[in-house]
């Protein structure tokens, strides 16, 4: 298999914030001259939004595979439903979004430890550019997003007559 294609940064969760921050800033500033308040030359798109992006509570764990037709991508998103599941292709950038809500806890109910993630999560992936984009696909089931990327078909060589 070729080197992996995907640009994926695991940091701890401090450090994480502060990549997620930069990442944000980045892109601000790379698509400041292509835009004007989410309209492009294309048009106004009704997903981009000039408001501050939500506070991101967790990034969900991601696992990649790779066959000779494409890409596997799994993410786990135990306890969000499919209402509170975004999934965007932007450019070159897949990026997956949501809400996942917080245990509901009865009346005089103490909470002792938490250790499971609640609340917004976000996760962006720079997919490789011989992908076909169009035929994308995604399903949710058993708390796993599966998306299947696959590839663009490779040129095949072929000799070509030459009439005189």
């Amino acid at each position: 298999m070729a080197q992996f294609p995907f640009q994926i940064r695991q940091f701890p969760s401090a450090l994480q914030d502060i990549a997620v921050e930069m990442e944000n800033i980045f892109d601000q500033v790379l698509s400041k001259g292509q835009s004007s308040k989410g309209c492009s030359s294309n048009g106004c798109s009704s997903t981009e939004s000039t408001e501050a992006p939500a506070k991101v509570a967790f990034t969900p764990a991601l696992d990649v595979f790779e066959d000779q037709h494409g890409y596997e991508l799994l993410l786990d998103l135990p306890g969000v439903t499919l209402e509170n599941l975004k999934l965007e292709l932007l450019e070159d950038k897949l990026h997956v979004s949501g809400v996942k809500a917080a245990a509901s806890l009865g009346e005089g109910t103490v909470q002792h430890r938490t250790e499971r993630f609640a609340g917004n999560f976000a996760r962006a992936i720079r997919l490789p550019k011989q992908v076909a984009n169009e035929h994308i696909e995604a399903r949710f089931k058993d708390g796993v997003l599966s998306i299947r990327v696959p590839k663009i078909p490779k040129a095949t060589s072929r000799t070509i007559e030459i009439k005189g």
